[in-house]
């Protein structure tokens, strides 16, 4: 059985920041513009560092997060390469307000795990 994030001795979990944007504005949102910036991280940028995280543990389960993933405009490319380097889980940390936008471009096989943020959006 799959699993999402580990936390046990061995365990490898990627928990990666495509984006800082995101479409709500939560006060206990630890993302903080100045400190964090405001950037995208292009898909070629995304893949060169599933590469070298991919390189170090295959075992290793990636956490896709922002902001907001879903609001991404690569993201459904970067769970495809994710899943095509081999990563042991792949998750999508969100706030579930997009959700259906992803589902529309990827297949249920490419991600084994959607999170959501059940905190509220004030």
């Amino acid at each position: 059985m799959k699993k999402t994030v580990s936390f046990s001795k061995h365990a490898c979990n990627v928990f990666f920041h495509i984006l800082t944007s995101c479409n709500l504005s939560c006060t206990h949102c630890y993302i903080n513009r100045q400190q964090h910036g405001d950037q995208t991280l292009p898909l070629a940028t995304i893949e060169t560092w599933l590469r070298v995280f991919a390189n170090k543990n295959k075992v290793a389960n990636v956490i896709f997060l922002g902001g907001e993933p879903t609001l991404h405009p690569d993201l459904s490319k970067a769970i495809k390469a994710a899943r095509a380097m081999g990563f042991s889980s792949i998750t999508v940390d969100t706030n579930g307000y997009l959700f259906h936008d992803i589902l529309k471009r990827i297949d249920p096989a490419e991600i084994d795990f959607f999170s959501f943020s059940l905190d509220g959006a004030t």
